[in-house]
């Protein structure tokens, strides 16, 4: 077996960035490939393709910061050409459960550094695996953006079709949805805000998005027949409107330029009066005569 000499991560750190990652792992008794899996199980950065060519035209990239250490290693660390002694061992979980750690995993980046952060490397080393491991699960960056957009925006439909169902009768219903689609936009919307930053993952949800509103908007159309007699035009044109004016204040909320108290009494006011006065007018307007 061949050993070298035990290692701190920052003495790793500074062999990878003083030359060629090939001429270090040759150094260490290792290939290209086995040097640069150690270093993502350790969470070291090292030089990106074409590095070393910019160093050699005198434009070097600068060598990021070493962040700290995954959970479980020594600061010590001794590297193999067998089966180094600092691998932690491995925890077998089903493709299920490695993509939600992925999906999770996307989401703590974005949320504390924006939407660059959310590499497929920088996901991989989050959870202690090889950008390789993850594109076994998600081929495209867009691909695990787009499955955390669609959580989100599942997890919020899902809770406020659940508070939908309590109401008893409509104006209950249109309060019900209406502060819960808020709050969870409190709650999820900086995140989604930030995940429709990317066109890939906009294109991608457009479809879909545009097919569940508008059999939101009919749904709801369907209730203002039923319950108001109102013509199908009307009911569905009305719903429309103060569905944009719900969605516009989701969005003013998300982007911190309205509070949730605030977005609530607006929304609220506006919603409710709306439906109200609709229905009062259509009630109150004579009828057609009867042909005699």
């Amino acid at each position: 077996m061949t050993t070298t000499p035990p290692l701190t991560r920052l003495r790793l750190y500074e062999l990878v960035w003083a030359r060629p990652l090939a001429a270090t792992a040759r150094d260490l008794g290792l290939s290209g490939s086995g040097l640069s899996k150690i270093c993502d199980r350790l969470l070291v950065p090292y030089p990106p393709r074409g590095h070393w060519a910019k160093v050699r035209a005198g434009r070097p990239s600068p060598a990021p910061p070493l962040p700290p250490g995954p959970a479980g290693v020594g600061e010590l660390i001794t590297i193999s050409a067998d089966r180094a002694p600092s691998r932690r061992q491995r925890t077998r979980f089903s493709p299920e459960v490695r993509r939600e750690q992925l999906i999770d995993a996307a989401a703590a980046l974005i949320s504390a550094e924006g939407l660059p952060a959310a590499s497929m490397k920088a996901v991989a080393r989050k959870l202690g695996i090889s950008e390789a491991q993850a594109h076994n699960y998600f081929h495209r960056r867009a691909d695990l953006l787009l499955a955390l957009a669609r959580r989100e925006l599942h997890a919020m439909e899902t809770h406020r079709r659940a508070e939908l169902s309590r109401g008893h009768d409509r104006y209950t219903r249109v309060t019900l949805s209406t502060v819960t689609y808020l709050r969870e936009v409190a709650e999820r919307g900086v995140l989604i805000q930030m995940l429709t930053q990317s066109a890939e993952v906009r294109e991608g949800l457009r479809e879909e998005r545009r097919v569940t509103r508008r059999w939101d908007t009919r749904r709801v159309a369907a209730d203002l027949e039923a319950n108001y007699s109102l013509p199908p035009e009307l009911a569905f044109g009305s719903t429309a409107v103060l569905t944009a004016l719900t969605r516009r204040a989701g969005r003013l909320l998300a982007g911190r330029k309205l509070s949730l108290e605030a977005a609530e009494r607006l929304t609220l006011a506006i919603v409710t009066a709306g439906n109200r006065e609709l229905a009062r007018a259509y009630r109150s307007a004579p009828r057609p005569a009867e042909p005699s």
